[in-house]
């Protein structure tokens, strides 16, 4: 990551006028002009972020370089939501 990079993150995070969010789960769709992404918190819409075809395929490949950098440092492998809820769903106790 480049010093700008970094500089942009932490301006961002510490500027009390940049919104900061908490989402723990999403729902997303696809339309003619771009992709619509509905962030929630334990169930709850709390965000919705519409992205272009060009953004949203960006952002998948830096989320899955971090998720990958995490899984890579700690050895462990990263489950996603889908195999969380599958596994909940099976479980019979």
């Amino acid at each position: 990551m480049t010093d700008d990079y970094d500089s942009q993150l932490q301006s961002a995070i510490h500027d009390p006028a940049v919104p900061k969010l908490y989402i723990n789960g999403f729902v997303n769709s696809l339309s003619t002009g771009d992709i619509v992404v509905v962030g929630k918190c334990n169930e709850e819409p709390v965000v919705v972020i519409n992205l272009s075809y060009t953004i949203a395929k960006s952002l998948a490949e830096k989320l899955s370089e971090v998720v990958s950098l995490l899984e890579k440092k700690t050895g462990r492998e990263m489950l996603t939501a889908d195999v969380v809820k599958a596994s909940l769903e099976g479980d019979t106790e």
